[in-house]
């Protein structure tokens, strides 16, 4: 997850720059859902492919803001597994700078993750990035300004929809697997011209440094010929269960609900509804769609402990524990190969500071090499932008060939 506050600020000033309201036929776009757009159909007989695959492609114009990037682009269909360990296919979006690359070495990739934080496939950057607006304001909306500043770059990009096409909300091995074969399929998409030898960087802030840390975590396991140089995790979702705490009774409350319905998507396993009354079963049901924005607005300062069917049946539950957990890179298996930069305000409100640091500390056992760069100002929605410089120096550092700093 990440803080509302970002995505609704730069979702108001999106609408006042360009005179739009989402009540307005203004909204109205010729791009259709995903969930209603036959590309993202998961094609049968593909259980056999090699993971990262392509299945299928099409060039876009990728924009942000209403403006068109400036970059080659395609949606690009590929072969993965799910986070119930099911073959499936996801959705990448590829894009090429269209300035030449001048710096050393071959273009880098930079697979980034937007925090999609929702369970609805209007959520998803591949929608948003080709100018979807028929759902709203969503996180994925809110990011195109960050991957419009890595394009600038010269890095060429991948943006996964790494929850899939059935927004797993919180399934962290269907995220791994959806990040780690999206850079296989970009690599191997010959209109990318990607080179072998390019190096791969990671970036991913809140939801999606939540991925980005999972990915980097499994990458030694899952995908190591992949040659990583590089991650920045920003504001990271470190312990999913802080998060979720964090946003209890807040302004943004409603998180809670499209956080839980994730889970009961994710792991169906967990059985949620279980533990809920009938205010938070029916609220569920009403959220099976939604995005952050959507849940937060439709419930302000709603706290986790109105939806309990007994007390502590969610706030305070091992059996519910322990599938936060498994969604959480803090308390899950491995540590990334590649150098990491956290970065992350110490007032964060929504990713607590103190998860972050055991996530550094966990990884500097393990030998990763660590720069932990702490903001005394500021909160969790600042820190998205604030963190911006020192995220594209550190992942230029690293496609340069520079030593990895270390605060370890």
């Amino acid at each position: 997850m990440r803080a509302v506050w970002i995505g609704l600020l730069r979702a108001a000033v999106t609408v006042a720059a360009f005179g739009l309201v989402t009540t307005c036929a203004c909204w109205a776009t010729a791009v259709p859902l995903p969930d209603q757009d036959s590309f993202y159909a998961t094609p049968p007989g593909i259980a056999d492919l090699p993971n990262g695959t392509a299945l299928a492609s099409r060039p876009i114009e990728a924009q942000s803001f209403l403006q068109r990037l400036p970059a080659d682009a395609w949606q690009v269909q590929y072969k993965t597994i799910d986070n119930h360990g099911r073959p499936s296919a996801y959705v990448a979006t590829i894009l090429v700078p269209q300035q030449e690359w001048t710096g050393t070495g071959p273009r880098p990739l930079v697979s980034y993750q937007v925090a999609e934080d929702g369970v609805g496939a209007k959520c998803a950057p591949s929608y948003a990035l080709r100018g979807g607006l028929g759902g709203g304001p969503s996180n994925a909306f809110s990011e195109t300004g960050v991957i419009r500043l890595a394009l600038q770059q010269g890095w060429a990009m991948v943006v996964p929809d790494y929850q899939g096409p059935d927004s797993d909300f919180s399934g962290a091995d269907g995220y791994a697997h959806g990040v780690l074969d999206g850079i296989r399929a970009a690599r191997a998409f010959a209109p990318a011209a990607v080179e072998p030898a390019a190096p791969i960087g990671l970036w991913g802030y809140s939801g999606g440094a939540q991925a980005t840390a999972v990915a980097a975590q499994m990458h030694r396991a899952y995908a190591p010929e992949l040659p990583l140089t590089g991650a920045a995790l920003g504001g990271v979702v470190a312990d999913l269960g802080a998060t979720l705490s964090g946003f209890s009774g807040g302004i943004a409350g409603g998180a809670v609900v499209v956080g839980l319905a994730g889970l009961n998507r994710s792991y169906p396993e967990a059985d949620v509804l279980q533990y809920l009354n009938e205010s938070g079963r029916t609220m569920l049901a009403a959220g099976q769609t939604d995005c952050l924005h959507d849940a937060a607005l439709a419930h302000p300062f709603l706290r986790a402990a109105e939806l309990e069917a007994w007390p502590g049946s969610i706030t305070n539950n091992a059996a519910l524990s322990r599938f936060v957990d498994m969604a959480s890179p803090l308390f899950r298996e491995g540590a990334p190969s590649a150098p990491v930069l956290l970065y992350h305000a110490i007032a964060d409100e929504f990713a607590p500071i103190g998860a972050a640091r055991a996530l550094a500390e966990k990884y500097c056992a393990a030998g990763t090499p660590v720069q932990r760069t702490e903001n005394p100002i500021g909160e969790h929605g600042s820190e998205a932008a604030a963190g911006l410089p020192t995220a594209l120096t550190y992942l230029a550092d690293r496609f340069a060939g520079k030593p990895a700093p270390s605060t370890c």
